[in-house]
């Protein structure tokens, strides 16, 4: 047993040299020294000296701002400063060994806050009217004296740092503060609360000349503007060793109380001092200031400027579309100035398209563009011409206006979908193959060629059957569109009496068939010239595009014409995954 004893004794002491070895630096925040809780610094090092020896303890004293770029770079081990700062320094490893009590202030977890003053004969009397006035305060960290008052204009919902029209610092000696506000300096002054109480005398001039504002009960005895918040406090920084803080801790523990029952206890709650700081964004929450900035440009930016962009679309769609409803004959205009300007330059790609099939350099995917762009700015020019006539009677109503534009919008993007997949095709890359109805593509192919106005006769339709199946749907609406056109070219050419368009959509095993008919008829050469046009200014080159979209899709393509009629079958495989019948 003795031997047992002898070696733990031994071991603390050789556990004592090594810690001795260190020097332990110790800082201590010069606040205010007519703060009444100066009576405990020095007990407080005392002990600290007594504890540790001291030849191993290096006590430095420094100004807050000072105070704290040292404790940034690691040059102390304890110190003793404001809750605030111990909290402030968290997010460099700072923890709380003990936080002071006195008789006054039995609570470790609110003793102090901030208490606005101003003159008495001042018409400021409550938070609010303290706004737009200006405010002196001894420093921009100070937390009692400064940023519990800040907080408190954010529990009310003001900007605090907005809240007044301009904010002075007088230095560490709040008795500058009251100074300034007595000799109309500044209209408000943030003092820390208890601080007029243990500096001037409650019959002096002092409190006779000045009043609180928008003041709390707090069972104090100290008037105060805020909630109350921890006490002073001795933390540690992540360079004391765990052997000295807790040998630290337990010194300040045991200290004898000072006058006015100072002591050391241990806060428990701290709650309201890291939301004080949230709102404030400072502190450990600093970074909330540049997380915007910091987050969203490293991870974000991209969805961020996605979604400006389609904001700044929505807006601009927003901002036309009123435009269109108030002021309908400028906007009218304007489009039709836009469609002339289409029209040129459609015309000057038709020319220079055309100089090029004369020299035999015009190969298919080129000559797509021109081919089935005309159908949509076809419709567009039919859409403002009707437009245009109606506006210049006098009689397009604002719906009908926005009807209209609605259409031009949706054979603009057909038109730019066009063009897409066509600059695709010229990279020598197909189409987004994906999965998708075949009969919502005919669907949507009927309701271009109605819109279209091209043709003015029947139309029997048989597509009652949801076919699914895979390739681009943008090539098979083209397809679809492009022999509903050629049929309704051939009715007119021959101009039938009862001119019929026969569209039918079938299943057969595992190929879907699509066949287009018309009772225009006549051409009996037309099977051996599908390549050929009958229009002057075609290309011929509808039927090609047909055949060769059938072909990228696997499947094949026929015509047939006789005298009476001439019908038109496109033959294109059902994926195995997807012929379910």
């Amino acid at each position: 047993m003795f031997a047992r004893i002898s070696i733990f004794l031994l071991s603390q002491l050789m556990l004592l040299s090594v810690h001795a070895a260190e020097q332990v630096v110790v800082g201590v925040s010069l606040d205010p020294p007519q703060d009444n809780n100066q009576k405990i610094v020095e007990p407080t090092l005392n002990v600290l000296k007594n504890t540790f020896g001291p030849q191993n303890l290096k006590i430095v004293r420094l100004p807050l701002p000072e105070l704290e770029k040292n404790l940034e770079a690691g040059k102390i081990d304890i110190f003793l400063s404001t809750s605030g700062l111990s909290r402030r320094m968290a997010q460099k490893g700072a923890k709380e060994l003990a936080t002071m009590v006195s008789d006054r202030l039995p609570n470790p977890n609110e003793a102090y806050g901030t208490l606005f003053i101003t003159r008495k004969d001042s018409p400021i009397n409550n938070i609010s009217d303290m706004q737009g006035h200006s405010v002196v305060a001894n420093l921009k960290g100070g937390f009692y004296g400064h940023q519990i008052g800040l907080g408190e204009l954010v529990k009310q919902g003001y900007d605090p740092y907005t809240f007044f029209s301009s904010v002075h610092y007088v230095g560490r000696d709040l008795k500058k503060v009251v100074d300034a506000v007595l000799k109309g300096k500044a209209d408000v002054g943030s003092v820390s609360s208890c601080f007029l109480e243990d500096t001037y005398p409650k019959d002096g001039e002092v409190w006779k000349n000045l009043k609180g504002i928008g003041l709390k009960p707090n069972g104090t005895g100290c008037l105060a503007s805020t909630d109350l918040y921890p006490n002073w406090s001795v933390s540690t920084m992540p360079t004391a060793d765990p052997a000295v803080a807790r040998k630290a801790a337990e010194a300040l523990l045991a200290m004898p109380k000072a006058e006015g029952g100072m002591g050391w206890s241990i806060a428990t709650d701290s709650t309201k001092t890291d939301e004080l700081f949230k709102d404030l964004q400072i502190g450990p929450f600093g970074f909330l200031k540049d997380w915007f900035s910091k987050e969203f440009r490293t991870r974000y930016a991209g969805w961020l400027l996605l979604g400006i962009g389609l904001f700044a679309s929505s807006l601009l769609l927003s901002f036309i579309l009123g435009q269109i409803v108030r002021k309908r004959t400028r906007s009218l205009t304007e489009s039709l100035k836009k469609q002339n300007e289409l029209r040129r330059k459609e015309k000057a790609v038709s020319e220079k398209l055309s100089a090029l099939e004369r020299l035999g350099v015009v190969d298919q995917l080129s000559s797509i563009v021109v081919h089935e762009l005309r159908q949509p700015l076809t419709t567009i020019r039919a859409f403002l011409f009707g437009a245009k006539k109606k506006a210049e009677k006098g009689v397009l109503s604002s719906e009908e206006a926005l009807t209209v534009f609605e259409k031009i919008e949706a054979q603009s993007n057909r038109a730019q979908r066009i063009v897409d997949d066509v600059r695709k095709y010229a990279k020598q890359k197909t189409g987004k193959y994906e999965k998708f109805s075949l009969s919502d593509a005919v669907d949507s192919a009927l309701k271009d060629f109605k819109d279209s106005g091209s043709y003015s006769g029947a139309l029997k339709v048989a597509v009652n059957e949801n076919i699914m199946m895979r390739g681009s749907r943008l090539e098979i609406e083209l397809v679809v569109h492009n022999l509903l056109k050629n049929a309704a070219e051939s009715i007119s050419q021959h101009r039938r009496r009862h001119p019929l368009i026969s569209i039918a959509l079938s299943r057969k095993d595992d190929k879907a068939e699509l066949i287009v008919s018309d009772n225009g008829g006549s051409m009996a050469d037309a099977p051996s010239n599908v390549l050929s046009s009958s229009k002057p200014e075609g290309l011929g080159l509808g039927l090609l595009i047909v055949k060769a979209v059938a072909a990228r899709h696997g499947g094949c393509f026929r015509l047939d014409v006789d005298d009476k009629k001439a019908s038109a079958c496109l033959t294109l495989p059902i994926p195995e995954d997807l012929n379910e019948k």
